[in-house]
Order: structure tokens, then sequence, then C-alpha cells
């Protein structure tokens, strides 16, 4: 359990020390529509996975997905990184039936992949539609979210789902409770002014720790991230407050 220490000048939170664990649901929020802010997380961690030569599901709730971000947080040093993206299997459903049968779907399709990293990019999004009730949009999420936190327990593997942080609606407000309810980790991104500059601060629960996201202007190589994950994974519990 974390415990809060005296803050020493300014507190960083890089985004591979708090790479999600293994096992569980993951929830991450911020601004922006369908939680936008903190997508760009999402796309390292992908890209993390993919380079180590794993396979990733991204589910698209929000149809906002680029491949070209990924392969931006590719190391630089490695030859036709494109040829990464074939690891990636992206599913993207237009309406929240459409939706819902992907993560039904799921399960059987990580028996044939042994995907690393599951992603769920803006799964509220669809289930505000107007045509949808909201008894069955509840429903339906709900659904999702037990196929989800099933499949992270099953394979042991992350599953990543990314939302706003904030509520718009009564409706919105009940979905975002209902994934943070089935959610084992969340990690909360938010602006703050800091010498005159927004900067994001980030938030990690259950360990409580908390800080800016660490900027560096140097890409690092695989094998810097590499070890540094594994470090992360074998520190993590110890972690009282990142720097």
């Amino acid at each position: 359990m974390a415990r809060n220490l005296p803050v020493r000048g300014e507190r960083h939170i890089d985004e591979v020390q708090i790479f999600p664990q293994r096992g569980f649901v993951y929830h991450i929020k911020g601004g922006g529509n369908s939680g936008k802010l903190m997508r760009p997380f999402a796309e390292l961690w992908a890209a993390l996975t993919l380079s180590q030569g794993e396979y990733v599901h991204w589910i698209d709730g929000a149809s906002r997905f680029n491949p070209a971000r990924i392969m931006n947080n590719f190391p630089q040093h490695i030859p036709q990184p494109e040829q990464l993206l074939h690891g990636l299997f992206v599913g993207r459903g237009f309406t929240v039936h459409q939706f819902a049968h992907l993560i039904e779907r799921l399960s059987d399709e990580i028996k044939i992949t042994k995907a690393k990293l599951i992603v769920v990019d803006g799964p509220i999004t669809m289930h505000l539609d107007s045509q949808v009730n909201d008894y069955e949009a509840r429903s339906l999420l709900r659904k999702s979210m037990n196929i989800l936190s099933q499949i992270a327990i099953d394979y042991q593997i992350p599953v990543v789902v990314i939302t706003a942080a904030k509520a718009f609606s009564s409706r919105h407000a009940n979905l975002l409770a209902l994934v943070a309810n089935r959610s084992q980790n969340s990690l909360v991104g938010r602006y703050r002014r800091h010498m005159g500059k927004n900067k994001l601060w980030l938030t990690h629960f259950p360990s409580g720790s908390s800080g800016f996201r660490y900027e560096s202007s140097n890409q690092e190589t695989l094998l810097q991230s590499t070890s540094r994950i594994i470090h992360s994974r074998l520190t993590y519990e110890g972690v009282e407050e990142i720097e």
C-alpha cells in the first residue's frame, strides 16, 4: 500500500512504470471525447507489446483508432516497423449491438492469437445512443464488462478500458460507475497549471501514486523500454511515490 511521502521537487509518473498488470481490468480515464486525453497511454502500451513480438486486440468503440499513432511509439531502430502492426487485431462496432458482439467473440479469438494485451477504447460511446433505452444500455455494458473481467482472469492478460473521466448525463454517470466498479486498477489524468504550463497530472489507484507525466525528449530503445517494464513489474508492490 502506498504512503504519502514529503514532496521534494516535481514528482513524475512514467507511463511505462504503470504498465497494466496481468489478470486485471485497468480503467484509464481523462478529458476529451471518450477519454481522448488518455488514449496515448494505451497506444504506447500496445506499441511496447507489439515490439516484443506479442499480439494485441484493440476494440474501437469510439471510432478514433489510428495505427499511425501506435507506430510513432515504436523504437526508432526497428526496421520496417509497419510489419509489427500485423500483430494488431482491430475490431470496430458501429452500433452498440455490434460492439457487444465483438466483446462476445473476443475469448474465442484470444485462444487463437494468444494475445498479451486487450484495449477497449470508448466502450461507453455506443451505449449513449438515444435509440437504446437506459435499461438496455446498462444491461449490454454490464455483460461486456463481465466478459472482459473473466477474460483478464482466464488468460492472465491486462484489459485496458478507456473512458472519459466526467459524465455529461445521468446515463453517462451510471455507465461510468459500472465500468469503474468492474475495474481493479485505474489511472486518471487531469491537466494542472505548473510553472506557467499545463501539465498532465496522473493519479493511480489503488496504489495512490501520483505525479506529472514524465516527459522525455529522446525516444527509448526497445531494450531500455523492456528493461524498465521488467523492473517496474518486479518492484511495483513496493512503489510509494514514482519519481
